[in-house]
């Protein structure tokens, strides 16, 4: 969970991913790398904010829906550059922003300030490339990067390895398809860490199994928005494959769209990170949760390793960075001691990094969301998210 403040000393006129009262006064122009609620502090004020925020066009559709105050105030960036003017009489007069994508949800997107004194800041949100993506993102392989302020959720060794996201979907598939071909009874309820954020594993299930994922009348309402869910997810009935539940529900065989269904025809899969420490490659990351019953807990991360971190680190070689989740207060510690150990490498580091397959998904669709709405999109309070979604990748114009 994001402790970020929103703060960058050297643009003193904006907040990034915190909209609180001190945000609200002393900042000018607003920023949203993607739409989790660790990351929308401050936005549910009924006032609307004192100036504009910029995100990518996926999270304002997300944004005028939850917050419909804000439509005035929101402007969308693609992928690629942007030269934003500030304020009359704020410094930098303006601000080279560019939008890369982030690899963690629908509309995920980093930010790279550039600044009149030529100082480079890349701000990751939450984020999960592979090195493959990463040689991809063309702005970032020629700078001098000054400042980095990057997603830390796993930057601790306990946990070095998590499975590529298209290894841990295989699994997925595999536990999902393997059940239903059992039994033409058996139906599979996934316990999921948070109630929204799984777009991409119902729209890769979809596909390659050929049903819908049954999901529950609010969220069937939020996702109309996502033209690339139309033939993934349904509330009506029928479905073998169900995420109706809300994640504060103990009981997942208990399915209430399914009540006289016999628990013993019920498999519950359980993708998540946070559980899987110290896995090592090559070792298993599906368990079965429980003897004898059908419950699985499989590793699925939209965060970066503490691994991938650190080609992140070697590849960049940023001259500062900054922690954008300090989960305790001794973690700052431990965590400025691992930068230290990574950084700085040799100049041909770019060319060590280990290869790890990853999707190239191809990017999410979207409608224009009405002006007048009153649901909430997205709901998270649990610690960690199941987002694995990428915006299309554009090179630098």
């Amino acid at each position: 969970m994001s402790t970020f403040n929103g703060f960058i000393p050297e643009i003193p006129e904006i907040s990034v991913d915190r909209f609180t009262e001190a945000n609200r006064t002393k900042s000018a122009v607003f920023f949203l790398s993607h739409c989790h609620t660790d990351h929308m502090q401050g936005l549910q004020d009924l006032e609307p904010l004192p100036g504009p925020i910029y995100t990518s066009p996926i999270s304002a559709v997300f944004l005028k829906h939850r917050y419909p105050q804000l439509a005035d105030c929101i402007r969308t960036l693609d992928l690629g550059t942007t030269t934003i003017d500030m304020p009359t009489g704020s410094y930098p007069t303006h601000l080279i922003v560019t939008t890369l994508p982030a690899g963690h949800c629908p509309g995920s997107v980093m930010f790279l300030f550039e600044t009149e004194r030529d100082r480079n800041i890349l701000y990751t949100g939450d984020f999960r490339l592979s090195p493959k993506d990463l040689r991809s993102l063309l702005p970032l392989q020629s700078i001098t990067l000054h400042v980095l302020y990057l997603d830390t959720t796993f930057f601790n060794r306990t946990y070095t390895y998590f499975p590529s996201q298209s290894e841990s979907l295989a699994k997925i598939v595999q536990l999902t398809k393997e059940w239903l071909d059992r039994d033409p009874r058996n139906v599979i309820s996934f316990r999921l860490p948070a109630l929204y954020g799984s777009e991409f594993l119902f729209i890769e299930l979809a596909r390659q199994l050929q049903q819908r994922i049954h999901v529950n009348d609010q969220e069937a309402q939020q996702y109309r928005y996502l033209a690339s869910l139309d033939d993934a997810i349904s509330s009506a009935g029928g479905s073998r494959i169900h995420a109706c539940l809300r994640t504060s529900n103990a009981n997942y065989r208990k399915l209430p769209c399914q009540p006289e269904l016999d628990t013993k025809f019920v498999r519950v899969l359980r993708p998540s990170a946070l559980r899987w420490r110290n896995l090592k490659q090559g070792e298993s990351y599906c368990w079965r949760l429980r003897k004898n019953e059908e419950e699985f807990g499989i590793c699925y991360s939209n965060h970066a390793s503490c691994g991938e971190l650190e080609d992140f680190l070697r590849y960049l070689r940023p001259e500062e960075v900054r922690f954008n989740v300090v989960p305790k207060e001794d973690a700052a510690v431990e965590m400025t001691k691992l930068v230290e150990e990574i950084c700085p490498r040799k100049e041909d580091d770019r060319e060590e990094l280990v290869e790890r397959e990853e999707f190239s998904f191809a990017g999410i669709q979207y409608r224009k969301c009405p002006e007048k709405i009153r649901h909430a999109f997205s709901d998270e309070d649990s610690e960690e998210e199941t987002v694995i979604c990428q915006l299309p990748k554009r090179a630098r114009s």
